[in-house]
């Protein structure tokens, strides 16, 4: 067995005497399919939802207490206020673990950490995220120039890119040849192909200016993909999200 950190709002478990053991019983997703039988009819009707479960993966951390804390509820607390999302909303948020290399969850804490201290100073601890089917490298949920040049997509899967473009008026965005149009855009514009959003703020909805091909939101395709943006800008980049199903 070895120990990892898990961090959070870049805080490292270890900041509170927390290591994970490692390694993980590791959860895993399966496709989102359901089976249909019909009378008369061998085996079944194959209803694929096109679509991955979510998971809960159950984390344990072996905790030497800092001497800072004078006893295990404090500890606690602090620990559980460090795991608590800091939004009104319970949201999906990154989730690095040392182990995993370049890759992230997006999770969150499903099942609260449960203490069990097994002397003065020692205690295992444990808890459960809800995640995503997909781990998320590390680099690719940072803005990067779009490139003239073709951008390849290293996984086995499609990703969700999310583009910012500043800049005004109209703008056509090509990406492998699908053309996807935005109309009278004031000064800054996003498009989100995961929360299939556009907007220039979280208050300030775009979609009704959006023309997108077939109602559908750019993905990156596995290998070669060509991205190109005509109109008057000043910046045009975008974060690729590549990601990998957790199988």
């Amino acid at each position: 067995m070895s120990l990892g950190r898990l961090i959070y709002h870049g805080t490292g478990s270890d900041y509170y005497g927390a290591m994970v053991a490692y390694p993980l019983v590791q959860a895993t997703t399966k496709r989102n399919v359901s089976l249909t039988q019909v009378v008369g009819v061998n085996g079944s009707y194959i209803n694929d939802n096109l679509n991955y479960t979510d998971i809960t993966q159950q984390i344990t951390f072996i905790v030497e207490r800092p001497i800072f804390y004078k006893d295990w509820f404090t500890w606690g607390m602090d620990f559980g206020d460090w795991l608590t999302c800091k939004d009104k909303f319970v949201k999906y948020e990154p989730f690095y673990f040392d182990h995993f290399r370049g890759w992230h969850w997006e999770a969150y804490v499903s099942e609260s950490p449960t203490v069990t201290p097994q002397s003065s100073n020692i205690a295992n601890v444990t808890m459960s995220l809800a995640c995503k089917p997909f781990l998320i490298d590390d680099e690719s949920i940072k803005y990067q120039p779009v490139s003239i040049l073709p951008i390849y997509n290293p996984t086995q899967y499609n990703s969700l890119p999310l583009f910012h473009i500043v800049g005004n008026g109209d703008f056509t965005m090509t990406v492998n040849g699908l053309d996807y149009q935005f109309k009278d855009t004031d000064d800054e514009l996003f498009i989100d192909s995961e929360k299939c959003l556009v907007y220039k703020s979280m208050t300030e909805r775009r979609t009704s200016r959006a023309i997108l091909p077939n109602h559908e939101y750019p993905q990156l395709t596995p290998g070669k993909n060509t991205i190109s943006l005509n109109g008057n800008y000043s910046k045009f980049e975008y974060q690729p999200r590549w990601r990998r199903a957790i199988v």
